[in-house]
């Protein structure tokens, strides 16, 4: 006996060979809804995605983003301290030589001393008592290119040594070239000759 209530259905002539039409599944009897699963994930998944896509380029949850960010980067400036400024150095002692200006001592001027002149006449007085000797030391003189205007006998006080007379800072010059000529060191400045005098006193070789 069916547990159905019997309706139009169940009227169906004897010949037909469609019977119990009203009984058929829907679905088969081996399917056990896995399709309808897949179909229900694929619409989940694309949803998803829209809302990944879509929804930040129309500005939703904009804000909730940018605070994060922002809470991120001022925890991170304040871990970080800006580091103190360090006192600058002061300037060695010891400058560069380029910024000391390099200045060379001048050299210090050196007093020429004039040149004797030959041409000036040149006395020559024996005070060695030894006869000749004037003449000697006129020619002595002349070999070197100087002129004797006269050659005679000392006159004056006896002289322990040779001397060479000459009058101002014009003669010494000359009297300086027959020291060394003659080999007598003495040399005395006196206004009493006009010219340079040679004597010749006593030891003179």
């Amino acid at each position: 006996m069916s547990q159905y209530p019997r309706d139009e259905f169940d009227k169906v002539p004897e010949t037909s060979t469609r019977q119990g039409v009203h009984r058929e599944r829907l679905i088969p009897a081996r399917s056990s809804g896995i399709g309808l699963i897949i179909t229900v994930g694929v619409l989940a998944l694309l949803v998803g995605l829209a809302a990944y896509v879509v929804l930040p380029r129309l500005g939703i949850g904009a804000d909730g983003n940018a605070t994060p960010v922002a809470a991120e980067t001022e925890a991170t400036d304040s871990a970080s301290p800006s580091a103190p400024a360090t006192p600058s150095s002061p300037p060695s002692p010891s400058a560069s030589p380029s910024a000391v200006p390099s200045s060379s001592p001048e050299p210090t001027p050196v007093e020429s001393t004039p040149a004797a002149d030959k041409t000036q006449p040149v006395v020559v007085l024996n005070a060695s008592g030894i006869s000749g000797l004037g003449a000697g030391i006129s020619a002595r003189i002349g070999a070197e290119g100087w002129i004797t205007s006269s050659v005679g006998n000392w006159a004056g006080a006896p002289l322990q040594g040779s001397v060479i007379f000459y009058n101002g800072e014009a003669q010494r010059a000359n009297a300086e070239e027959l020291s060394a000529l003659l080999g007598i060191p003495t040399l005395s400045e006196s206004p009493e000759f006009a010219t340079v005098t040679v004597v010749a006193g006593p030891g003179f070789q």
